[in-house]
């Protein structure tokens, strides 16, 4: 995804309450419920780009608790753009920082559903480890998921969606509607790439993954 540069963007983010920096962020692992309003299954999407998939996701599902995790402050400047006409969420937060960490953010047992969708796929085989979906980064799904939670996946890359689904199985995950053309209603909701992309009539990979 093309960024362009947003003067004042780092200033912006770092001054909104609605989202935690990597110190800060690290210091709450264990205690996530500690920042909502109320105590509810906590959902996670990695790499929320410009928020378009978690501030639909929020309103539609408030029985939930959400977390945006995103690295780039431009993408989470124009998230938190999306919210400026809003209340304040009760339910909505964002980590501004490197999924690297995720290890280090949450406890064991933390996150009920990881929400992946249309990650970077690092299509050179050496930066094959950097992929969201990588061994290193299924194994810290696996901590930091309840028993029985869910990892949704979608991409428009069939390459690192075959790769990933290899994976998933030599990892023990067990996988459901496993597909090359995700039908719109197995979507609960659109980022911009997959509008963009359906848009245009093109086929979306997509999965479901549980807990092993």
């Amino acid at each position: 995804m093309r960024l362009r540069n947003i003067p004042g963007a780092k200033e912006a983010v770092s001054a909104s309450a609605l989202v935690w920096q990597e110190a800060a962020a690290l210091e709450q692992r264990g205690h996530w419920q500690e920042i909502f309003t109320e105590e509810k299954p906590l959902h996670l999407e990695i790499g929320m780009g410009r928020g378009l998939f978690i501030t639909t996701l929020y309103k539609q599902m408030p029985e939930f608790n959400f977390l945006g995790l995103e690295i780039r402050e431009e993408m989470v400047l124009q998230t938190l753009d999306r919210l400026k006409d809003s209340p304040v969420p009760d339910n909505l937060r964002f980590l501004w920082l490197n999924a690297a960490r995720l290890d280090e953010l949450f406890a064991p047992n933390e996150v009920e559903r990881i929400y992946i969708n249309f990650p970077d796929p690092w299509p050179k085989s050496r930066h094959a480890k950097r992929r969201l979906t990588a061994l290193p980064m299924l194994d810290i799904y696996e901590k930091i998921l309840v028993p029985g939670g869910q990892l949704r996946f979608k991409t428009d890359n069939q390459a690192l969606f075959d790769w990933s689904v290899e994976n998933f199985v030599s990892a023990g995950w067990h996988l459901e509607n496993v597909t090359h053309d995700l039908p719109l209603e197995q979507t609960v909701a659109l980022t911009e790439y997959e509008k963009r992309y359906r848009g245009h009539g093109l086929p979306i990979c997509g999965l479901l993954a549980w807990k092993k």
